[in-house]
């Protein structure tokens, strides 16, 4: 018999109901008796049960190659969908057309319900521009400089978006990598991103060395020990769990000597002097840190970097993604 929403609903009224029964009565026969009526009656533990149902997405099939975009980026973004990479064979219509409306240049404001895919609205275009520089200006894209903002109002918001680029720019299979070189040549320089919140590691106007040592020692534990399987790190690694790092025992290892400065394949920056020494392609940060970032010297060279970017060429232009 299939289980309905009124069943369900029953269900979970007796097991609050025992619960309360138990926890608070059990031991006192004239309380329960006095408090068994109310517990059953609408209005006092419970209410009237509610459905409401999602509304459904118009989807596209093959909606890619429906797109008015270059042959070239049509493949990389089928590529991508391929090998699972977050691209999918039969995406939703609002999906498609922020990718359009963006590769045409234009603004695009989205809301819609939960489950609609609103992340892949921003994502989706950051590929695109990334890849479009990439293959049509590959001395620009040598330039250090932001390439992408992406604000959040909170940290726990910043932390999920982390998650979901580590999985796709920072495959530990590599397979973003391959295909956007495939794609826009085998020297292209690998994309780079970064957290800079307050929970980046760590405050002050220069490294400190007991600091970086005890980072050391905070991040060796996310490595895998000979006693820990090495699916679990690898099921941690597809879950972005672990930061994008290219070699991340041997990060760690240079971060014990002081050394901040990140291999030019590493996906991910994970200190804040590692972004102020090199400027990553995608930051992501909340209102209050990049207020700070504006004002403070020791920040001047992400924005340094990326005046300089901006200026070498008319059609370079900072991406600023606003998230809920």
């Amino acid at each position: 018999m299939a289980i309905m929403a009124n069943e369900v609903h029953k269900s979970l009224r007796r097991e609050l109901e025992n619960y309360l029964k138990a926890q608070y009565f059990g031991k006192s026969p004239l309380l329960l008796d006095a408090i068994e009526p109310l517990l059953d009656k609408e209005g006092e533990l419970y209410q009237t049960p509610y459905i409401e149902s999602s509304p459904a997405y118009l989807t596209v099939k093959d909606g890619i190659e429906t797109l008015s975009i270059p042959t070239w980026l049509k493949a990389f973004f089928l590529n991508l969908s391929h090998e699972n990479m977050g691209v999918f064979e039969s995406p939703f219509k609002h999906q498609l057309t922020a990718l359009q409306e963006t590769f045409d240049g234009k603004d695009i404001f989205v809301a819609t319900g939960t489950g609609s895919g609103k992340t892949e609205c921003f994502l989706w275009p950051i590929l695109a521009k990334l890849c479009t520089e990439a293959k049509e200006s590959p001395q620009t894209w040598e330039q250090r400089g932001l390439r992408t903002i992406l604000m959040y109002p909170m940290n726990a918001l910043v932390s999920d978006q982390l998650s979901r680029l580590r999985r796709l720019l920072g495959d530990p299979e590599e397979k973003f990598v391959r295909i956007l070189r495939e794609t826009s040549g085998e020297k292209t320089r690998r994309p780079q991103f970064g957290m800079y919140t307050g929970r980046t590691p760590y405050p002050g106007d220069t490294p400190k060395i007991e600091e970086d040592r005890k980072l050391a020692k905070t991040l060796s534990h996310m490595l895998p020990s000979e006693n820990e399987l090495n699916k679990f790190y690898s099921d941690l690694q597809k879950d972005g769990k672990i930061p994008a790092k290219k070699d991340l025992a041997a990060f760690i290892e240079n971060l014990h000597e002081g050394n901040h400065v990140p291999d030019l394949e590493d996906a991910e920056m994970i200190t804040r002097f590692e972004m102020q020494h090199l400027c990553p392609d995608i930051l992501i940060t909340n209102y209050s840190m990049l207020e700070y970032m504006l004002l403070r010297p020791r920040e001047s060279n992400i924005w340094k970097n990326t005046a300089e970017w901006l200026q070498s060429a008319p059609e370079n232009k900072l991406m600023l993604v606003l998230d809920e």
